[in-house]
Protein backbone atom coordinates (compact mmCIF):
# COMPACT_ATOMS: atom_id res chain seq x y z
CA UNK A 1 0.00 0.00 0.00
CA UNK A 2 1.63 3.67 -0.70
CA UNK A 3 -0.03 6.97 0.24
CA UNK A 4 0.83 10.29 -1.70
CA UNK A 5 -0.98 13.57 -1.02
CA UNK A 6 -4.01 14.63 -3.51
CA UNK A 7 -4.67 17.73 -4.44
CA UNK A 8 -5.43 20.26 -1.60
CA UNK A 9 -2.89 18.01 0.54
CA UNK A 10 -5.74 15.10 0.93
CA UNK A 11 -3.79 11.76 1.49
CA UNK A 12 -4.84 8.90 -1.04
CA UNK A 13 -4.38 5.63 -0.71
CA UNK A 14 -3.39 3.55 -3.66
CA UNK A 15 -3.81 -0.35 -2.66
CA UNK A 16 -1.09 -3.32 -4.89
CA UNK A 17 -3.32 -5.70 -6.34
CA UNK A 18 -3.75 -8.63 -4.39
CA UNK A 19 -1.63 -11.65 -6.24
CA UNK A 20 -1.70 -13.85 -3.75
CA UNK A 21 -5.07 -14.69 -3.58
CA UNK A 22 -5.15 -15.43 -6.91
CA UNK A 23 -3.35 -18.59 -6.41
CA UNK A 24 -4.91 -21.80 -7.04
CA UNK A 25 -6.67 -23.39 -3.93
CA UNK A 26 -3.85 -26.32 -3.45
CA UNK A 27 -1.02 -23.94 -3.68
CA UNK A 28 -2.86 -21.36 -0.76
CA UNK A 29 -3.69 -24.45 1.32
CA UNK A 30 0.34 -25.24 1.09
CA UNK A 31 1.39 -22.06 1.84
CA UNK A 32 -0.83 -22.35 5.03
CA UNK A 33 0.24 -25.21 6.19
CA UNK A 34 3.96 -23.96 6.36
CA UNK A 35 2.02 -21.81 9.41
CA UNK A 36 1.29 -22.43 13.05
CA UNK A 37 -1.90 -23.67 13.22
CA UNK A 38 -2.99 -20.05 15.02
CA UNK A 39 -1.99 -18.36 12.03
CA UNK A 40 -3.56 -20.31 9.64
CA UNK A 41 -6.92 -20.02 11.08
CA UNK A 42 -6.08 -16.22 11.39
CA UNK A 43 -5.80 -16.59 7.60
CA UNK A 44 -9.48 -16.65 7.34
CA UNK A 45 -10.08 -12.95 8.61
CA UNK A 46 -7.74 -11.97 5.30
CA UNK A 47 -11.06 -11.91 2.66
CA UNK A 48 -14.30 -13.91 1.92
CA UNK A 49 -11.39 -15.78 -0.55
CA UNK A 50 -9.52 -16.94 2.55
CA UNK A 51 -12.37 -17.87 4.58
CA UNK A 52 -12.29 -21.67 4.34
CA UNK A 53 -8.93 -22.82 3.43
CA UNK A 54 -7.49 -23.23 6.80
CA UNK A 55 -10.37 -26.37 7.13
CA UNK A 56 -9.08 -28.35 4.19
CA UNK A 57 -5.21 -28.59 6.50
CA UNK A 58 -5.09 -32.46 7.06
CA UNK A 59 -6.33 -34.05 10.03
CA UNK A 60 -4.84 -36.98 11.81
CA UNK A 61 -7.66 -38.56 14.30
CA UNK A 62 -7.83 -41.17 16.25
CA UNK A 63 -11.34 -42.53 17.34
CA UNK A 64 -12.31 -45.38 20.14
CA UNK A 65 -15.53 -46.51 21.69
CA UNK A 66 -15.36 -44.48 24.66
CA UNK A 67 -14.37 -41.33 22.82
CA UNK A 68 -17.37 -41.80 20.41
CA UNK A 69 -20.32 -42.56 22.48
CA UNK A 70 -19.25 -41.38 26.20
CA UNK A 71 -16.34 -38.19 26.06
CA UNK A 72 -18.17 -34.77 26.28
CA UNK A 73 -16.56 -33.29 23.06
CA UNK A 74 -17.45 -36.75 21.37
CA UNK A 75 -13.73 -37.80 21.93
CA UNK A 76 -12.16 -37.08 18.85
CA UNK A 77 -8.38 -36.80 19.24
CA UNK A 78 -6.14 -35.59 17.22
CA UNK A 79 -2.08 -35.69 17.04
CA UNK A 80 -2.05 -31.89 16.34
CA UNK A 81 -2.03 -29.52 18.62
CA UNK A 82 -4.14 -27.68 20.96
CA UNK A 83 -4.53 -24.44 18.80
CA UNK A 84 -5.64 -26.54 15.94
CA UNK A 85 -8.08 -28.64 18.18
CA UNK A 86 -9.85 -25.23 18.61
CA UNK A 87 -9.88 -24.37 14.79
CA UNK A 88 -12.02 -27.75 14.38
CA UNK A 89 -14.55 -27.42 17.50
CA UNK A 90 -17.26 -26.47 15.57
CA UNK A 91 -17.09 -30.14 14.04
CA UNK A 92 -17.37 -31.50 16.64
CA UNK A 93 -19.80 -29.39 18.24
CA UNK A 94 -22.09 -30.17 15.35
CA UNK A 95 -21.23 -34.00 15.88
CA UNK A 96 -21.98 -34.17 19.64
CA UNK A 97 -25.87 -32.94 18.76
CA UNK A 98 -26.15 -35.15 16.50
CA UNK A 99 -25.30 -38.06 18.15
CA UNK A 100 -27.10 -36.82 21.45
CA UNK A 101 -29.85 -40.19 21.06
CA UNK A 102 -27.07 -42.30 20.96
CA UNK A 103 -25.65 -41.49 24.11
CA UNK A 104 -28.86 -41.86 25.67
CA UNK A 105 -29.04 -45.45 24.89
CA UNK A 106 -26.24 -45.56 27.36
CA UNK A 107 -24.42 -48.51 25.05
CA UNK A 108 -20.79 -48.30 25.15
CA UNK A 109 -20.03 -50.69 22.22
CA UNK A 110 -22.81 -51.26 20.10
CA UNK A 111 -21.38 -51.64 16.70
CA UNK A 112 -24.66 -49.88 14.68
CA UNK A 113 -24.09 -46.98 17.29
CA UNK A 114 -20.20 -46.47 16.64
CA UNK A 115 -20.20 -47.39 12.80
CA UNK A 116 -23.11 -44.53 12.64
CA UNK A 117 -21.29 -41.89 15.03
CA UNK A 118 -18.05 -42.40 12.70
CA UNK A 119 -20.30 -41.97 9.50
CA UNK A 120 -21.15 -38.52 10.68
CA UNK A 121 -17.74 -37.60 11.59
CA UNK A 122 -16.35 -38.41 7.86
CA UNK A 123 -19.60 -36.61 6.40
CA UNK A 124 -18.98 -33.63 8.03
CA UNK A 125 -14.96 -33.42 6.87
CA UNK A 126 -16.60 -33.35 3.24
CA UNK A 127 -14.31 -31.56 0.74
CA UNK A 128 -11.45 -31.68 2.99
CA UNK A 129 -8.62 -34.15 3.79
CA UNK A 130 -7.55 -36.69 6.62
CA UNK A 131 -4.25 -37.92 6.69
CA UNK A 132 -4.14 -40.16 9.13
CA UNK A 133 -6.95 -42.72 10.48
CA UNK A 134 -6.80 -44.59 13.50
CA UNK A 135 -10.05 -46.75 15.13
CA UNK A 136 -10.02 -49.05 18.03
CA UNK A 137 -13.63 -49.73 18.17
CA UNK A 138 -15.87 -52.94 19.00
CA UNK A 139 -17.19 -53.81 15.30
CA UNK A 140 -18.36 -56.83 14.19
CA UNK A 141 -20.34 -58.49 11.09
CA UNK A 142 -23.78 -56.71 11.61
CA UNK A 143 -22.28 -53.32 10.27
CA UNK A 144 -20.30 -55.02 7.29
CA UNK A 145 -22.13 -52.98 4.48
CA UNK A 146 -21.87 -49.72 6.32
CA UNK A 147 -18.23 -50.06 7.49
CA UNK A 148 -17.42 -50.69 3.45
CA UNK A 149 -19.47 -47.08 3.16
CA UNK A 150 -16.92 -45.63 5.75
CA UNK A 151 -14.20 -47.18 4.31
CA UNK A 152 -15.34 -45.52 0.24
CA UNK A 153 -15.67 -42.10 2.87
CA UNK A 154 -12.16 -42.28 3.81
CA UNK A 155 -10.84 -42.87 -0.09
CA UNK A 156 -12.45 -39.71 -0.73
CA UNK A 157 -11.04 -37.64 1.71
CA UNK A 158 -7.29 -38.64 0.60
CA UNK A 159 -6.51 -41.15 3.52
CA UNK A 160 -2.87 -41.76 3.10
CA UNK A 161 -2.43 -44.24 6.83
CA UNK A 162 -5.03 -46.22 8.34
CA UNK A 163 -5.56 -48.27 11.51
CA UNK A 164 -8.26 -50.48 12.34
CA UNK A 165 -9.10 -52.43 15.69
CA UNK A 166 -12.28 -54.17 15.07
CA UNK A 167 -12.37 -55.10 18.72
CA UNK A 168 -11.61 -53.45 22.22
CA UNK A 169 -11.05 -56.67 24.25
CA UNK A 170 -7.41 -58.06 24.15
CA UNK A 171 -8.21 -61.56 23.97
CA UNK A 172 -11.22 -61.42 21.84
CA UNK A 173 -11.67 -60.90 17.72
CA UNK A 174 -13.88 -59.49 15.77
CA UNK A 175 -16.27 -61.25 13.08
CA UNK A 176 -15.80 -57.84 10.82
CA UNK A 177 -14.87 -58.99 7.36
CA UNK A 178 -12.24 -56.87 5.63
CA UNK A 179 -12.17 -57.55 1.59
CA UNK A 180 -9.74 -57.13 -0.60
CA UNK A 181 -11.66 -54.91 -2.75
CA UNK A 182 -11.44 -51.86 -0.20
CA UNK A 183 -7.94 -51.39 -1.10
CA UNK A 184 -9.44 -49.88 -4.48
CA UNK A 185 -11.36 -47.49 -2.24
CA UNK A 186 -8.71 -46.14 -1.24
CA UNK A 187 -6.71 -45.12 -4.15
CA UNK A 188 -4.24 -42.51 -1.77
CA UNK A 189 -3.45 -45.55 1.19
CA UNK A 190 0.10 -46.07 1.38
CA UNK A 191 0.09 -47.94 5.05
CA UNK A 192 -2.56 -49.99 6.51
CA UNK A 193 -2.42 -52.16 9.54
CA UNK A 194 -5.40 -54.01 10.48
CA UNK A 195 -6.46 -56.19 13.99
CA UNK A 196 -8.86 -58.67 14.92
CA UNK A 197 -10.93 -58.88 11.88
CA UNK A 198 -11.01 -61.29 8.50
CA UNK A 199 -9.52 -60.73 5.46
CA UNK A 200 -11.27 -62.02 2.64
CA UNK A 201 -10.28 -62.04 -1.19
CA UNK A 202 -11.75 -60.77 -4.07
CA UNK A 203 -11.83 -59.92 -7.54
CA UNK A 204 -13.06 -56.75 -7.87
CA UNK A 205 -9.67 -55.86 -6.50
CA UNK A 206 -7.64 -53.03 -8.81
CA UNK A 207 -4.54 -51.30 -8.94
CA UNK A 208 -3.72 -48.65 -5.28
CA UNK A 209 -1.15 -47.13 -3.63
CA UNK A 210 -0.63 -49.24 -0.67
CA UNK A 211 3.46 -49.80 0.47
CA UNK A 212 3.25 -50.81 3.97
CA UNK A 213 0.67 -53.78 5.02
CA UNK A 214 0.47 -55.01 9.09
CA UNK A 215 -1.94 -57.71 10.05
CA UNK A 216 -2.61 -58.74 13.60
CA UNK A 217 -4.54 -61.12 15.27
CA UNK A 218 -6.53 -61.19 11.59
CA UNK A 219 -8.25 -64.60 10.28
CA UNK A 220 -6.74 -64.55 6.92
CA UNK A 221 -8.61 -66.36 4.69
CA UNK A 222 -7.03 -68.91 1.70
CA UNK A 223 -6.30 -66.79 -1.27
CA UNK A 224 -6.07 -63.44 0.61
CA UNK A 225 -2.13 -62.67 0.69
CA UNK A 226 -1.97 -63.91 -2.78
CA UNK A 227 -5.18 -61.51 -4.01
CA UNK A 228 -3.60 -58.77 -2.23
CA UNK A 229 0.33 -59.04 -3.69
CA UNK A 230 -1.17 -59.92 -6.99
CA UNK A 231 -2.93 -56.09 -6.98
CA UNK A 232 -0.64 -54.25 -4.38
CA UNK A 233 2.04 -53.68 -7.21
CA UNK A 234 3.90 -50.96 -4.68
CA UNK A 235 3.80 -52.77 -1.68
CA UNK A 236 7.64 -52.98 0.04
CA UNK A 237 6.25 -54.20 3.58
CA UNK A 238 4.27 -56.88 4.75
CA UNK A 239 3.70 -58.23 8.14
CA UNK A 240 1.44 -60.74 9.82
CA UNK A 241 1.61 -61.35 13.21
CA UNK A 242 -0.37 -63.75 15.82
CA UNK A 243 -2.55 -64.45 12.69
CA UNK A 244 -4.49 -67.57 11.95
CA UNK A 245 -3.42 -68.54 8.46
CA UNK A 246 -3.82 -71.37 5.61
CA UNK A 247 -1.60 -73.91 6.03
CA UNK A 248 0.58 -72.80 2.55
CA UNK A 249 1.19 -69.13 2.59
CA UNK A 250 2.36 -68.54 -0.99
CA UNK A 251 4.41 -64.98 -1.24
CA UNK A 252 4.47 -64.54 -5.09
CA UNK A 253 3.05 -62.13 -7.26
CA UNK A 254 3.77 -60.47 -10.95
CA UNK A 255 5.83 -57.72 -10.97
CA UNK A 256 6.36 -57.88 -7.22
CA UNK A 257 8.12 -55.29 -5.26
CA UNK A 258 8.08 -56.80 -1.66
CA UNK A 259 11.35 -55.69 -0.34
CA UNK A 260 10.61 -57.16 3.42
CA UNK A 261 8.81 -60.20 4.82
CA UNK A 262 7.92 -60.73 8.43
CA UNK A 263 5.54 -63.56 9.79
CA UNK A 264 5.40 -63.91 13.36
CA UNK A 265 3.72 -66.37 15.97
CA UNK A 266 0.39 -67.37 13.27
CA UNK A 267 -1.45 -70.30 14.22
CA UNK A 268 -1.93 -72.97 10.88
CA UNK A 269 1.01 -72.38 8.91
CA UNK A 270 3.27 -75.09 7.36
CA UNK A 271 4.71 -74.29 4.53
CA UNK A 272 6.01 -70.57 3.14
CA UNK A 273 6.86 -70.30 -0.61
CA UNK A 274 8.96 -67.51 -1.27
CA UNK A 275 9.46 -66.26 -5.01
CA UNK A 276 9.81 -62.60 -4.25
CA UNK A 277 12.82 -61.19 -7.04
CA UNK A 278 13.08 -57.60 -5.10
CA UNK A 279 13.10 -59.59 -1.31
CA UNK A 280 15.68 -58.11 1.12
CA UNK A 281 14.75 -59.04 4.80
CA UNK A 282 12.80 -62.07 5.69
CA UNK A 283 12.06 -62.50 9.70
CA UNK A 284 10.72 -65.53 11.04
CA UNK A 285 8.90 -66.40 14.23
CA UNK A 286 7.49 -69.88 15.98
CA UNK A 287 7.02 -72.40 18.03
CA UNK A 288 8.80 -74.81 15.44
CA UNK A 289 10.39 -74.76 11.93
CA UNK A 290 8.11 -74.87 9.44
CA UNK A 291 8.91 -75.56 5.09
CA UNK A 292 10.57 -72.45 3.57
CA UNK A 293 10.73 -73.03 -0.03
CA UNK A 294 13.02 -70.35 -1.51
CA UNK A 295 12.02 -70.30 -5.07
CA UNK A 296 13.62 -67.24 -6.11
CA UNK A 297 14.65 -65.06 -3.77
CA UNK A 298 18.17 -63.80 -5.57
CA UNK A 299 18.17 -60.42 -3.42
CA UNK A 300 17.75 -61.96 -0.34
CA UNK A 301 20.79 -60.51 2.31
CA UNK A 302 18.98 -60.56 5.52
CA UNK A 303 17.61 -63.70 7.26
CA UNK A 304 16.54 -63.58 11.72
CA UNK A 305 15.38 -66.61 12.36
CA UNK A 306 13.55 -66.99 16.29
CA UNK A 307 12.59 -70.74 16.22
CA UNK A 308 12.19 -73.18 19.76
CA UNK A 309 12.69 -75.88 18.23
CA UNK A 310 14.53 -78.02 15.28
CA UNK A 311 15.92 -74.66 13.28
CA UNK A 312 19.72 -75.69 13.93
CA UNK A 313 19.66 -78.79 11.14
CA UNK A 314 18.31 -76.15 9.27
CA UNK A 315 20.33 -73.32 9.53
CA UNK A 316 23.51 -75.34 8.94
CA UNK A 317 21.63 -77.72 6.76
CA UNK A 318 19.33 -76.60 4.19
CA UNK A 319 19.77 -73.03 4.40
CA UNK A 320 23.25 -72.82 2.82
CA UNK A 321 21.68 -74.73 -0.38
CA UNK A 322 18.33 -72.86 -0.62
CA UNK A 323 19.77 -69.00 0.07
CA UNK A 324 23.32 -69.37 -1.05
CA UNK A 325 23.88 -65.31 -1.62
CA UNK A 326 22.91 -64.99 2.09
CA UNK A 327 25.14 -62.01 4.11
CA UNK A 328 23.35 -61.53 7.43
CA UNK A 329 21.96 -64.02 9.57
CA UNK A 330 20.36 -63.73 13.24
CA UNK A 331 18.95 -67.43 14.44
CA UNK A 332 17.79 -67.23 18.02
CA UNK A 333 16.66 -70.88 20.00
CA UNK A 334 15.90 -71.82 23.40
CA UNK A 335 15.48 -75.55 22.57
CA UNK A 336 18.41 -76.34 20.04
CA UNK A 337 21.77 -76.93 20.94
CA UNK A 338 24.81 -77.24 18.23
CA UNK A 339 25.73 -80.99 18.55
CA UNK A 340 29.12 -81.38 18.24
CA UNK A 341 29.80 -85.55 17.19
CA UNK A 342 34.06 -86.13 16.26
CA UNK A 343 34.95 -82.55 15.34
CA UNK A 344 31.93 -82.49 12.51
CA UNK A 345 28.39 -80.96 12.56
CA UNK A 346 27.12 -81.41 8.86
CA UNK A 347 27.31 -77.89 8.25
CA UNK A 348 27.17 -76.76 4.63
CA UNK A 349 29.15 -73.60 3.76
CA UNK A 350 27.89 -70.02 3.86
CA UNK A 351 29.94 -68.63 1.47
CA UNK A 352 28.75 -65.33 1.18
CA UNK A 353 27.88 -64.69 4.75
CA UNK A 354 29.29 -61.33 6.02
CA UNK A 355 27.77 -60.86 9.22
CA UNK A 356 26.27 -63.97 12.20
CA UNK A 357 24.66 -63.32 15.13
CA UNK A 358 23.76 -66.44 17.52
CA UNK A 359 21.86 -66.97 20.32
CA UNK A 360 21.22 -70.45 21.28
CA UNK A 361 21.71 -73.13 24.64
CA UNK A 362 25.61 -72.97 25.15
CA UNK A 363 25.25 -74.21 28.37
CA UNK A 364 26.66 -77.98 28.00
CA UNK A 365 29.23 -77.04 24.60
CA UNK A 366 32.76 -76.22 24.54
CA UNK A 367 32.56 -73.35 22.74
CA UNK A 368 35.49 -74.22 20.74
CA UNK A 369 33.43 -76.35 18.63
CA UNK A 370 31.99 -72.84 17.08
CA UNK A 371 35.35 -72.53 14.98
CA UNK A 372 33.75 -75.27 13.02
CA UNK A 373 30.82 -72.36 11.72
CA UNK A 374 34.01 -70.03 11.41
CA UNK A 375 35.82 -72.38 9.13
CA UNK A 376 32.22 -72.67 7.02
CA UNK A 377 31.31 -68.80 6.48
CA UNK A 378 35.27 -67.70 4.61
CA UNK A 379 34.27 -64.17 4.03
CA UNK A 380 32.92 -63.58 7.38
CA UNK A 381 33.14 -60.17 9.02
CA UNK A 382 31.15 -59.44 12.26
CA UNK A 383 29.72 -62.48 14.24
CA UNK A 384 27.98 -62.00 17.40
CA UNK A 385 27.72 -64.54 20.07
CA UNK A 386 25.42 -64.51 23.25
CA UNK A 387 26.37 -67.04 26.22
CA UNK A 388 23.75 -66.63 28.35
CA UNK A 389 25.24 -67.10 31.35
CA UNK A 390 26.95 -70.50 30.85
CA UNK A 391 25.67 -73.14 33.39
CA UNK A 392 27.99 -76.19 33.94
CA UNK A 393 31.39 -76.28 32.98
CA UNK A 394 31.62 -78.22 29.48
CA UNK A 395 35.16 -79.67 28.78
CA UNK A 396 37.11 -77.71 26.64
CA UNK A 397 39.08 -79.59 23.80
CA UNK A 398 41.44 -77.34 21.88
CA UNK A 399 41.13 -76.39 18.60
CA UNK A 400 44.27 -75.92 16.36
CA UNK A 401 44.58 -72.62 15.28
CA UNK A 402 43.42 -71.80 11.86
CA UNK A 403 43.47 -68.18 10.67
CA UNK A 404 40.52 -66.25 9.54
CA UNK A 405 41.55 -62.91 7.65
CA UNK A 406 38.30 -61.58 7.14
CA UNK A 407 36.68 -61.56 10.54
CA UNK A 408 37.05 -57.94 11.83
CA UNK A 409 34.81 -57.66 14.61
CA UNK A 410 33.63 -60.15 17.34
CA UNK A 411 31.06 -59.37 20.05
CA UNK A 412 30.63 -62.06 23.35
CA UNK A 413 27.40 -61.18 25.27
CA UNK A 414 26.37 -62.38 28.34
CA UNK A 415 30.42 -63.23 29.26
CA UNK A 416 31.19 -64.82 32.56
CA UNK A 417 34.46 -65.65 32.62
CA UNK A 418 34.56 -68.97 32.46
CA UNK A 419 37.41 -71.08 31.38
CA UNK A 420 35.27 -71.78 28.77
CA UNK A 421 34.94 -68.58 27.48
CA UNK A 422 38.35 -67.67 27.92
CA UNK A 423 39.80 -70.00 25.79
CA UNK A 424 37.02 -69.51 22.88
CA UNK A 425 37.93 -65.93 23.34
CA UNK A 426 41.72 -66.46 22.90
CA UNK A 427 41.25 -68.21 19.90
CA UNK A 428 39.56 -65.60 18.14
CA UNK A 429 42.30 -63.30 19.18
CA UNK A 430 45.01 -65.34 18.09
CA UNK A 431 43.36 -66.75 14.84
CA UNK A 432 41.64 -63.26 13.76
CA UNK A 433 44.55 -62.57 11.87
CA UNK A 434 42.64 -58.90 11.37
CA UNK A 435 39.99 -58.44 13.53
CA UNK A 436 40.02 -54.86 14.54
CA UNK A 437 38.05 -55.33 17.89
CA UNK A 438 36.74 -57.69 20.24
CA UNK A 439 33.82 -56.39 22.61
CA UNK A 440 33.31 -58.07 25.81
CA UNK A 441 30.15 -57.75 27.77
CA UNK A 442 28.35 -59.10 31.15
CA UNK A 443 25.41 -57.51 29.24
CA UNK A 444 23.69 -59.94 26.95
CA UNK A 445 22.68 -57.95 23.50
CA UNK A 446 19.83 -59.15 22.27
CA UNK A 447 17.52 -58.37 19.00
CA UNK A 448 13.91 -56.92 20.04
CA UNK A 449 11.83 -57.69 17.32
CA UNK A 450 8.53 -55.13 15.99
CA UNK A 451 5.72 -56.38 14.60
CA UNK A 452 5.65 -53.77 11.98
CA UNK A 453 9.31 -53.28 10.89
CA UNK A 454 13.04 -53.78 12.00
CA UNK A 455 13.87 -54.40 15.23
CA UNK A 456 16.36 -53.03 17.54
CA UNK A 457 19.70 -53.88 19.64
CA UNK A 458 19.28 -53.74 23.13
CA UNK A 459 21.53 -55.27 26.57
CA UNK A 460 19.98 -56.62 29.21
CA UNK A 461 21.56 -55.76 32.41
CA UNK A 462 23.27 -58.45 34.60
CA UNK A 463 25.01 -58.41 37.77
CA UNK A 464 28.35 -57.04 37.41
CA UNK A 465 31.43 -59.08 37.47
CA UNK A 466 33.64 -58.79 40.78
CA UNK A 467 37.12 -56.46 40.99
CA UNK A 468 38.51 -59.77 41.06
CA UNK A 469 37.17 -61.51 38.12
CA UNK A 470 37.20 -58.31 35.64
CA UNK A 471 40.99 -57.79 36.66
CA UNK A 472 41.35 -61.78 35.69
CA UNK A 473 39.56 -61.10 32.62
CA UNK A 474 41.54 -58.15 31.50
CA UNK A 475 45.35 -59.76 32.23
CA UNK A 476 44.36 -62.96 30.13
CA UNK A 477 43.00 -61.25 26.90
CA UNK A 478 44.81 -58.14 26.72
CA UNK A 479 47.89 -58.39 24.46
CA UNK A 480 46.85 -61.82 23.28
CA UNK A 481 45.92 -60.71 19.85
CA UNK A 482 47.77 -61.37 16.56
CA UNK A 483 46.32 -58.15 14.63
CA UNK A 484 48.33 -55.22 15.42
CA UNK A 485 45.04 -53.28 14.97
CA UNK A 486 42.75 -54.78 16.98
CA UNK A 487 41.39 -53.40 20.36
CA UNK A 488 39.95 -55.22 23.29
CA UNK A 489 37.39 -53.63 24.74
CA UNK A 490 35.97 -55.47 28.06
CA UNK A 491 32.76 -53.53 29.74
Amino acid sequence: MHMKLGPGGAKKVKRDKDLISQLPDDILISIISCLSTTDAVRTSLLSRRWRNLYRFLPLEIKLDCYYLLKHADFGIKTSISSQRWRSVHGFLSRIESLCGNFLAENSLHNPKLIINSVDEFLKLRSGSKIHSFRLHCCLDGSVNDRFEHCISSLGRLGVEELCLTCCCSYSDTSDLSFSCHLFSEMPSLKYLRLSKCSLQPSSRIQYNSLQTLVLMFVEVSRGAIECILSNCLKLQSLSINCCKCPHKLSVRGPHLELKRLYIDGCQGVGEIELYASNLILFQFDARKMVNLRFDHVPQLQSMILYVVENIVPYVFGRLPIDVPHLKSMHFVTAGDSLQVSNGHTGIDTLSNLRRLDVNMNLSKMNLLSLVLILRRCPLLQEFGLNTNGMGNEPEVEEQPIVFHSELKKMEIGGFNGTKNEMEFALYILKSAINLVEMHISRCCKVYLKSREGPGTWISIQRIPWSKNKYKTIHERLQGQAVSKTAQVIIQ
